[in-house]
């Protein structure tokens, strides 16, 4: 996956009279907050291709150089926005798994996965539907779909699936099941909405796995 033009040392606060460091990197992190937030609504309201930087611009108040100083071009910003969405997706799951019995088996912990993804698109499907949209850079959607697999297929590393043909064809169909319900959770306007999808989506999955 392509990563935006900072550098490792782009926003490490240095102590001096600007003020405590704590305070500039709380700073730069509320104005990237900001800029994301703001190019998200401008892909969704006018596509990636159609989008320019001035229209990132005028929807965040940032000025031109404080975009490229953050993150880079256009295609950058798009970048940071699935950085940005995987961070939020990986704390979610993170977080569920850290409430989680540590005597629960592994379809279970499975699950958890399968619930905090979901949970994660929905939460976040604002962001969602720009990545999953039509209207992406050249060459991000086959980088998206690979990182999605390559996710999924950790998570299904708990149940402990042998190489048989049947486990290699039970896969792709847990793969392709996890694919179609983020679509559908991410579509969903309210909470009771993308609860059913996660219930009928475990449901499903526990047929699946028998």
């Amino acid at each position: 996956m392509a990563t935006s033009a900072r550098t490792p040392m782009d926003g490490v606060p240095s102590v001096g009279r600007d003020g405590p460091p704590t305070r500039r990197w709380a700073k730069t992190d509320a104005t990237q907050g900001r800029i994301l937030d703001a190019a998200t609504d401008v892909f969704a309201a006018k596509g990636f291709t159609a989008a320019t930087m001035a229209d990132v611009v005028a929807a965040s108040g940032a000025s031109i150089g404080s975009i490229y100083h953050h993150f880079g071009g256009k295609k950058e910003l798009f970048l940071a926005i699935f950085e940005q969405m995987a961070q939020a997706v990986d704390g979610r799951i993170e977080a569920m798994l850290h409430q989680a019995d540590e005597r629960v088996d592994r379809r279970r912990i499975f699950e958890l996965h399968v619930r905090a993804y979901l949970e994660a698109m929905w939460e976040n499907r604002r962001a969602a539907r720009v990545l999953v949209s039509d209207d992406t850079p050249a060459g991000f959607e086959s980088a998206r779909r690979k990182r999605m697999t390559a996710a999924f297929g950790s998570w299904m590393s708990v149940l402990e699936l042998d190489d048989s043909l049947g486990a290699q064809l039970l896969r792709r169909v847990l793969v392709a099941t996890m694919a179609e319900s983020s679509l559908m959770a991410a579509e969903c306007e309210h909470r009771s909405e993308v609860t059913a999808i996660i219930e009928a989506t475990i449901e499903w999955i526990d047929r699946l796995i028998g």
